[in-house]
């Protein structure tokens, strides 16, 4: 849930939020640039989801080790090479 408030809602919304407050503190109270804001929120969000879904590339041949909690140290995460053993 939190991933998709900061990756989708809060991109999209962060321009017309921008936006009101502009017009709050100008005290500007003529139409407000509705496509011109949407259209800045869906390139905000499209900009967000290619960032954030381009990760560090692993190896094809790559597993994830979860960290672990081992004689009271904490063993960090890591990409461990799988064996191609036949």
């Amino acid at each position: 849930m939190f991933r998709i408030l900061y990756s989708v809602l809060l991109p999209f919304l962060a321009p017309f939020i921008f936006c009101w407050i502009y017009r709050r503190r100008r005290n500007i109270r003529d139409f407000f640039p509705v496509q011109t804001v949407t259209l800045a929120g869906l390139g905000l969000v499209l900009v967000f989801l290619f960032v954030f879904s381009v990760p560090d590339k692993a190896p094809a041949d790559s597993a994830y080790t979860p960290p672990k909690f081992e004689n009271g140290k904490v063993i960090p995460a890591f990409l461990e090479q799988k064996s191609n053993e036949n």
